[in-house]
């Protein structure tokens, strides 16, 4: 009788796809598809890669989505974190859009949504992906403002409690532009594009910090990004040097947590307001992948309709 040694490449194909579905992350199943030329036809398939990131995005560690959809409720969170937990001010309006749905703010209404209580959002590492398109009137200089305006923004900067967590959108004379900020003597680290906004053209922007590092990403690619490790590397600092500030101390300084996220505005007192379109917040406890950021610019649908499988298989 013939003794027969039989591998793992006996298995049906089936059965191979159905084990090869467990293998995470996705850059250890691209690694296992170049050892075995089955492995990479079965894994190397559209079909298949679309099955593996069944429902778009991975919605693991998504702690706020605003898709605009529900007419009775405009700020409503659909990642359930903060649910309809919200503070409307003004009269946002609701309109069809690429993505389905946005938002439209007049520069005179906002939507405030309170997460201090919230342990997700207490948080130095995140992301945040938003489309964005500017309204022609944007670009009226309101001298109170000083030419800022502000998409999304958590950015209490005048609080004694270091709360400026996040500022995005962009300044009319400038470009897009992202801001956090570290330590109680308020070293405000910033990002920006380096080719100028232009009205009435939709923007896919992506900001990923955590405490060492802040990206910014525009229309998939990363245009900026800032070493936060250093102090000497910081855009501004809001409050008079101390003068028994420590910059060898630096690595042991936080960053500043959010208490209130602002849509349309830069924070609770509505600076710098968002006048125009914006369409498809999310909020991630985790950094977006490179390959899900250029996913989401080039198919140009919400987290939830992106078909990464197709991307992955088209690159």
């Amino acid at each position: 009788m013939t003794n027969q040694v039989q591998s793992i490449n006996d298995l049906p194909i089936e059965l191979l796809s159905t084990i090869f579905q467990f293998v995470q992350p996705l850059e250890m199943l691209l690694t296992a598809s170049c050892t075995c030329r089955l492995w990479r036809q079965i894994i190397n398939n559209e079909w298949f890669l679309n099955k593996y990131f069944t429902g778009g995005i991975s919605k693991k560690q998504l702690i706020g989505w605003w898709r605009f959809d529900d007419l009775n409720n405009i700020g409503l969170d659909s990642s359930g974190v903060l649910g309809d937990r919200c503070h409307i001010f003004g009269q946002p309006t609701m309109e069809e859009c690429f993505l389905g749905k946005c938002a439209v703010f007049d520069g005179q209404s906002f939507i405030d949504l309170p997460v201090d209580d919230k342990s997700e959002y207490q948080t130095d590492i995140y992301s945040v992906s938003i489309w964005f398109l500017a309204d022609p009137s944007a670009w009226s200089r309101d001298q109170q403002e000083g030419g800022w305006r502000t998409a999304i923004g958590a950015w209490n900067d005048w609080s004694l409690n270091n709360n400026a967590w996040l500022h995005l959108g962009f300044h009319v004379d400038f470009n897009i532009h992202s801001q956090v900020m570290i330590s109680p003597a308020q070293y405000a680290f910033s990002c920006q594009d380096r080719e100028k906004i232009k009205p009435s053209q939709w923007y896919h922007v992506v900001v990923r910090v955590n405490r060492n590092r802040q990206e910014l990403w525009v229309n998939g690619q990363q245009v900026s990004n800032v070493d936060m490790t250093r102090a000497h590397l910081r855009h501004e600092v809001r409050i008079p040097y101390q003068e028994n500030w420590n910059v060898s101390q630096w690595h042991e300084q936080k960053m500043h947590l959010p208490d209130l996220l602002c849509l349309g505005s830069k924070n609770t007192k509505h600076h710098n307001p968002w006048k125009g379109k914006i369409a498809d917040v999310s909020i991630w406890r985790r950094w977006l992948k490179p390959f899900e950021i250029k996913a989401l610019h080039q198919q140009r649908v919400s987290i939830d309709k992106v078909t990464l499988g197709t991307f992955v298989h088209g690159k």
